[in-house]
């Protein structure tokens, strides 16, 4: 029920695909008995229904307007459960209007089981396209949200990455250009200056350093936060509208059929004719539906076509065999039945292809992220600025000192080679990424998140303590990777916030939260054990609580 309430009062209740499905309705198998039972009479109520359909969609339209402008979810909903209200109840006039005006005649049946028959033909089909409308949109949504956040974070990533070549390779150059300096400076005069000189050397080479990561920072924090469409197009969107025919969902096809005729058959045979057909609906539809999911596995449309058609003339049987003089009507659902489940079925798989592509993105988000907390690109740069600045330094700061008043002795100057060329050495075997301690790697993680989503954060101190243990860290990244995603996935508010503290047992009670709602299926995240995820007023939260090694 909640499920159907949110796509009748989500704001988009009325859409293509309504229309679609509403015009198909009204001009196949909800058609006026306008002049007889034959095919002729047929005809003229079909020519009449779709007539009567353009003069309702078009009374329908500022309605479809208003729904997406009020703010109110109740209001929504009461707007568009009116107006079906409405329309049902207007139908039946609409069509005598234009039958007479037409063709001089006016449409035979109680007008009380005609309007029956619209509502529960439009509440019944027009519900099952919008629920599953509503929810590939939702799904569709999610999935460009996270697609989005996944090109802010790889490409932060790859700005890192390139970044940290550029320094790798500045201090290859730098390297080498000290080196032939201190031999400059080693073939000649050797005095305070010029050893002063070869250290501010060593030092500028330190701060090129540091200033080109401090940019770095710097430009990520200035980065534009508007994705191209072509940024989003070199990642795999999968299809829009798959236009694969796959099983509709179990009685939502002939049964819906007879559950729309069934005051008309209580008006023409009794309750008892309707009850019937709906049963033999249920029948029909158990059977359909069995050899559509044995024999009709997309990509085989031809199969599922005939699997339908051959359904819809099992319903015309059902329909002879209790109304044996409706005629014409009685092949109604020979059409209407594959009809319904060709729309019912291009929706489901539309709906799954979303799905498939959100848990696709979401996945690919986590692991992008995760991938870049893991790893520290700048951790050799950086090394090799406190190398520059703690031996390298050091050992001119010792050399200046030993030749302020004399010339040095030989073994001063190898020693000076010595240990500048260890300093050297040491820099350049130390280039490559490291990984992240794991006192770091939840640090690291929130500034790998920061392209994506600002995140805050409030850490207890002994929280940060029992994270130097690898499993705990593990687990608490995990936990706020999941909750990452699902920011991403349920707002586009781009913000959360992150608490940590070690509750009065001594557990980790971890609660990751940010503006969003949940949606009807939302209680499934990446598969974090033990974890709760709710609604708080209009924060999505995700909490758990992570058993913590002692100190």
């Amino acid at each position: 029920m909640t499920t159907w309430w949110n796509a009748v009062s989500g704001g988009a209740f009325y859409t293509r695909w309504s229309a679609a499905v509403s015009l198909l309705v009204a001009g196949v198998f909800s058609v006026p008995s306008v002049g007889g039972a034959g095919i002729e009479a047929y005809l003229r109520g079909a020519t009449v229904a779709v007539l009567g359909w353009s003069v309702l969609a078009a009374m329908v339209v500022p309605v479809a307007a208003a729904e997406r402008r009020l703010a109110s979810r109740p209001a929504r909903g009461v707007v568009v459960l009116a107006s079906l209200v409405v329309v049902a109840t207007i139908r039946p006039a609409v069509n005598d209007a234009i039958s007479s005006a037409l063709f001089g005649i006016v449409p035979s049946g109680p007008a009380s089981s005609r309007i029956a028959t619209n509502l529960v033909t439009a509440l019944a089909l027009l519900s099952i396209v919008a629920v599953i409308t509503s929810r590939h949109a939702a799904a569709r949504a999610a999935a460009e949200r996270l697609r989005a956040a996944l090109v802010r974070v790889e490409r932060a990533e790859a700005h890192r990455q390139h970044v940290a070549a550029e320094a790798r390779a500045a201090l290859v150059a730098g390297i080498a250009a000290l080196r032939r300096s201190r031999e400059r400076m080693l073939a000649g005069p050797i005095d305070f200056d010029v050893v002063r000189t070869f250290s501010e050397d060593v030092r500028g080479l330190s701060h090129r350093i540091d200033r080109l990561l401090r940019e770095r920072d710097e430009r990520d924090d200035e980065r534009d936060d508007e994705i191209s469409d072509a940024a989003l197009a070199s990642h795999d969107r999968g299809p829009g509208l798959s236009m694969r025919l796959v099983a509709p969902p179990w009685f939502s096809v002939a049964p819906l059929y007879a559950l729309a005729c069934f005051p008309y058959a209580v008006a023409a045979g009794g309750v008892g004719v309707g009850l019937a057909g709906i049963a033999g609906g249920v029948v029909v539809d158990v059977i359909a539906g069995g050899a559509v999911r044995r024999w009709a596995r997309p990509p085989r449309p031809v199969v599922f076509l005939l699997v339908w058609i051959a359904a819809g003339c099992a319903m015309s049987v059902v329909t002879y065999l209790f109304l044996p003089r409706i005629g014409v009507l009685g092949l109604v659902p020979v059409l209407a039945v594959p009809v319904v489940a060709v729309l019912v079925g291009l929706c489901r798989d539309a709906l799954s292809r979303a799905r498939t592509d959100e848990r696709r993105a979401a996945a690919g988000l986590a692991e992008v992220a995760r991938e870049a907390a893991e790893i520290d690109e700048s951790a050799g740069p950086r090394r090799a600025i406190d190398v520059l600045h703690g031996r390298a330094q050091g050992a001119c700061v010792v050399f200046a000192a030993r030749v302020d008043e004399r010339s040095p002795t030989p073994d001063e100057v190898d020693d000076f080679r010595c240990r500048t060329e260890a300093a050297f050495e040491e820099i350049l075997e130390s280039g490559d990424p490291e990984r992240m301690p794991a006192s770091e790697s939840l640090d690291r993680l929130i500034e790998a998140w920061a392209p994506a989503v600002a995140v805050t954060q409030r850490i207890d101190d002994a929280v940060r303590l029992r994270l130097s243990d690898p499993d705990a860290a593990e687990r608490v990244v995990s936990v706020v990777t999941e909750a990452l995603v699902n920011a991403v996935k349920h707002s586009g508010a781009r913000r959360a916030r992150v608490v940590a503290r070690v509750t009065g047992s001594g557990s980790l009670l971890l609660r990751v939260s940010s503006p969003g709602r949940l949606g009807p299926v939302s209680g499934r995240g990446l598969g974090t054990v033990g974890r709760r995820v709710y609604q708080d007023g209009d924060d999505v939260v995700l909490e758990t609580v992570i058993t913590l090694p002692s100190l």
